[in-house]
């Protein structure tokens, strides 16, 4: 993992609830700070995701605690913790093994920590650039479909992921993936309003809006969208530019080897307007899997007529 330098990252060494000791920042986004620890009790590594919304907090003279700057957003900096501590909450209801594995949560330092398993590996991102696009077949069964698995774990659950994207999946040493980073997350069968996460070229149109309804479908835009890229090296036109002309292209357009019911799936998986779009992992699953039979097909005949 590439080690990213924070200044208000907490300090190497710092202990965190007399169990996990900082070793150092790997990661940072606009609401937090990812390290690895030690568990100073068990030798073993974690992962730790400290809630620090950089725009609008400091570290106090002890370097340790997490302090809203201005009195003009304590309000803001109450509702993002809210958010923060929600990502726990849904973790803590969620054990698959295609998912990053939640192990604990605290307060502490005015902040709050959540403690996840450690997983070495590379981001999907990353780990395509190993493979050319016409030689990726392995990914239907290794990659798209234990994602589909996650995915449909998540949703009997009642929840949406809202953030399935290239680099919010880990391919971990064996080939496996595990879908990471739960901040979007929410009980879509509950939620009276939605917080606006946007990912450029994976996020739906609904996703833009905080009183369009969302459910299953925009779980299905966003994983269509990391399959389009999978298989395509390119990141979809975004959604909101989309709307008055459609422009995208489709996947056989860039990789003639996906079979035209996947493509056709992925696409459908893609429409701007949730009423138009695919609305069930099944299609998603048999269309993935009817492509891995077309593909082994072909790639047996083409070995025997070589022959």
């Amino acid at each position: 993992m590439q080690v990213i330098q924070g200044e208000l990252s907490l300090p190497a060494n710092s202990v965190l609830n007399d169990t996990y000791k900082i070793k150092e920042v790997i990661a940072t986004s606009k609401l937090s700070f990812v390290y690895i620890a030690e568990n100073i009790h068990e030798g073993n590594q974690l992962i730790i995701k400290e809630f620090f919304p950089n725009d609008i907090a400091l570290r106090d003279l002890d370097n340790k605690t997490v302090v809203n700057r201005l009195p003009s957003t304590k309000q803001k900096f109450e509702d993002l913790k809210a958010i923060f501590l929600n990502e726990a909450l849904i973790m803590r209801q969620i054990n698959h093994r295609n998912i990053v594995k939640y192990i604990d949560h605290f307060d502490e330092n005015e902040s709050i920590y959540i403690v996840m398993e450690y997983y070495e590996g590379t981001l999907l991102d990353q780990y395509l650039k190993d493979f050319p696009i016409n030689d990726r077949d392995h990914l239907y069964t290794s990659i798209f479909l234990p994602l589909i698995g996650a995915l449909s774990y998540l949703h009997k659950k009642g929840i949406l992921h809202r953030d399935i994207k290239p680099s919010n999946i880990m391919i971990d040493s064996e080939g496996n993936p595990c879908l990471l980073d739960f901040g979007s997350a929410i009980f879509y069968k509950t939620a009276e309003n939605y917080q606006i996460f946007t990912s450029p070229g994976y996020s739906p149109l609904e996703q833009y809006s905080n009183v369009s309804e969302q459910g299953v479908y925009t779980d299905i835009y966003s994983l269509a969208a990391t399959f389009y890229f999978s298989l395509t090296d390119i990141i979809p036109l975004d959604s909101s530019k989309r709307v008055i002309e459609d422009k995208i292209g489709n996947v056989r357009k860039y990789n003639e080897k996906v079979s035209i019911i996947l493509s056709r799936t992925i696409m459908w998986g893609l429409a701007v307007h949730a009423k138009k779009r695919c609305s069930s992992l099944k299609f998603m699953e048999l269309a993935v899997a009817v492509g891995n039979v077309i593909n082994r097909l072909k790639d047996y005949f083409n070995l025997d007529n070589a022959k």
